[in-house]
């Protein structure tokens, strides 16, 4: 009997699920160096490109976190502010100002001042 040609390819090229765990896995050794030599260019773009991607996502999570950082200094020194401002509205006042000034030994004048006229 003579094998048909399908009998032929069938034998000769087992499918996949009949060929061995390793060939399933490094199924890279079954291309033909040629075509591997066609697209390395290709591989060589895809795999830079790779790299690009990974490096920029470090490079934006740090970001966010010194962004994080520096929002939370911000807040901080708005409050050091606020409470600056409301310790010198404290002491500007006229009673302040005043009770101060008596410990000096000075008084608020009784009288209203002179006024100079220059002609």
């Amino acid at each position: 009997m003579i094998p048909s040609p399908v009998l032929k390819f069938y034998l000769n090229n087992p499918p996949m699920a009949k060929r061995n765990f390793w060939d399933k896995v490094f199924f890279w050794r079954q291309l033909q160096s040629a075509k591997l030599m066609e697209n390395i260019s290709l591989i060589f773009f895809v795999g830079i490109l790779g790299l690009v991607y990974i490096a920029n996502s470090h490079y934006a999570e740090k970001q966010s976190r010194e962004i994080r950082k520096v929002e939370k200094d911000v807040q901080h020194l708005k409050r050091e502010h606020m409470q600056v401002l409301s310790t010198l509205m404290h002491e500007k006042k006229h009673t302040r100002i005043e009770s101060e000034v008596k410990t000096l030994g000075l008084a608020p004048p009784q009288s209203r001042p002179y006024r100079i006229v220059v002609k």
